[in-house]
């Protein structure tokens, strides 16, 4: 790459005013012959200092590449600093005039601009923001110093095509891949101007088995990564980088009929929609409902609004694949006490999850519960089965059933006799009122009507279904019960009470960065 190099500045009487270097530098000089300013590359960046008019050259500013430096009076009390901290700026008798911090910046539209000398103009806005302006005999040059806006600004917002509105993805920034392409290209040759960054040492990628010492636990994981990398370099896999958007739609077209879509659904949102894509792209369409030639693939289930439905649906649908997800039972402030100490069958563990629907992880807790639950319902009726296994319901033996234990009682390893149920703590205030419940979601465990187990966590720290089936086993086991009167103690946690506090609360304890 050939570097061109702009031609020095000439004052009216011949004599140099700016003189320019190959590496982006430059020289100033007032028309006394005395040198003005200096910007000078060292290292990965440029430095800048500007100079008074008189014998001794004093030092009125002095910025070093990431902003930070400071201005001066012409008898070296400090006028301006900047650090990454923040910074000031005083008068002459160092009053100090403004202040900002990194959390308390200055105001975009209000930066701080003042005469150096006669001859320099300093405008301050930010570390990123620095604009330096120096006026002799009528001739002017102006320099934007500090840090590089271009690298302190650029992100990857500013390449940004849109947002994922819907789906597992839904909120990730679609890249245009050809402004990312020119952006790194920039970068690139903003190195080599620069020089000393053109080798940015690059971070160890390739994690060994033997990187794993403190980590025995992640061997078997590193392992299996290392075998599959050695079965890419070995030929086995296919694969293909597609930079050109048209090479890797004719190449996958086929497999996946959507890439064959191009450009034009997007200056017309209805055609984005299945609905549309019979007056808008029948032939995808078509590409898209075509079986596939290995085995047959059932149906989504019909809802009840479907089958129900007359004249137009017939009542034999065929087989349709059934998920084994079942609702929880609801209790409510009238059914609690009856259901826990009555109707809920004698000897098993029932597993009251307090919830609220308002909660994302009480929906996530709720969708795992309502899958176990499935589970239990198929079962109902069986023989426990093993607990490494699968969970599965005891046989219902009523609620007037005198026995203390079931019939069929599971052997040491196997899963405890227990029931799921659910308590809406949007719709009551009863079960906070009665053990002073703010966090959510929360699991309460009965056995023969008293209460044994009531914590946000699982066997000591989890959430999952595996340490659900852990606690029952443990609280089946040990019949460890809970004072009749038992409450939960004061928390931040005020998700059943007031969110807003919540967030007060916790705020500061998770904005520490240290203990």
């Amino acid at each position: 790459m050939v570097v061109e190099i702009k031609p020095p500045k000439l004052y009216p009487s011949g004599s140099v005013f700016i003189k320019y270097y190959p590496d982006g530098g430059s020289m100033a000089y007032y028309p006394s012959g005395n040198m003005a300013m200096c910007y000078e590359r060292m290292g990965g960046g440029f430095y800048t200092y500007f100079y008074a008019d008189n014998r001794a050259g004093t030092t009125l500013l002095a910025i070093d590449p990431i902003g930070e430096g400071f201005c001066a009076f012409p008898t070296g009390n400090p006028r301006l600093t900047s650090r990454k901290t923040g910074g000031t700026f005083c008068d002459e008798d160092g009053k100090i005039l403004r202040l900002w911090t990194t959390t308390k910046p200055l105001a975009a539209n209000r930066p701080i601009s003042f005469d150096l000398s006669p001859h320099i103009q300093i405008s301050f806005g930010s570390r990123q923001a620095i604009t330096a302006k120096l006026v002799c005999q009528g001739m002017s040059e102006e320099w934007q110093i500090g840090e590089v806006p271009k690298m302190a600004n650029d992100s990857y917002l500013s390449k940004s095509l849109g947002v994922i509105k819907m789906g597992p993805e839904r909120g990730k920034h679609v890249l245009d891949i050809d402004k990312c392409r020119l952006a790194a290209q920039e970068n690139r040759e903003r190195r080599a101007a620069l020089g000393g960054m053109s080798e940015i040492p690059v971070a160890k990628t390739l994690i060994t088995e033997d990187d794993m010492k403190k980590h025995p636990d992640l061997k078997p994981v590193v392992a299996s990564t290392s075998q599959l990398q050695k079965s890419v370099a070995d030929g086995f896999w296919d694969v293909d980088c597609f930079i050109s958007k048209q090479k890797l739609a004719d190449t996958l077209g086929d497999a996946f009929p959507t890439l064959r879509m191009g450009e034009s659904i997007k200056t017309d949102p209805f055609s984005r929609t299945f609905a549309s894509l019979p007056s808008s792209n029948p032939d995808v369409l078509t590409q898209l409902l075509q079986e596939h030639a290995k085995g047959p693939s059932l149906p989504l289930p019909l809802t009840n609004a479907i089958k129900n439905a007359s004249g137009r649906y017939r009542p034999d649908h065929g087989i349709h694949y059934k998920t084994p997800r079942k609702r929880l039972k609801e209790l409510t402030s009238k059914t609690f006490d009856n259901y826990i100490k009555v109707e809920a069958p004698k000897g098993s563990v029932v597993v009251v999850a307090c919830l609220a629907g308002w909660l994302p992880q009480a929906r996530r807790a709720e969708a795992n519960l309502e899958m176990l639950n499935g589970v239990l319902t198929a079962k109902e009726g069986e023989s426990t089965a093993n607990w490494n296994d699968t969970v599965v319901a005891p046989p219902h033996s009523g609620a007037g059933s005198g026995s203390s234990s079931m019939a069929g009682a599971p052997a040491a390893g196997e899963a405890p006799p227990f029931i799921l149920v659910k308590f809406d703590m949007s719709q009551s205030r009863f079960l906070r009122d009665r053990h002073n419940i703010n966090t959510l979601p929360m699991y309460l465990m009965y056995i023969g009507g008293r209460l044994a187990y009531a914590s946000s966590t699982l066997n000591g720290y989890g959430s999952s279904i595996d340490d659900l089936k852990t606690q029952v086993r443990k609280v089946a086991s040990e019949k460890n019960f809970l004072p009749d009167d038992f409450r939960f103690g004061p928390t931040d946690d005020h998700n059943t009470g007031d969110f807003g506090a919540t967030l007060k609360a916790t705020a500061p304890i998770l904005g520490k960065t240290g203990p």
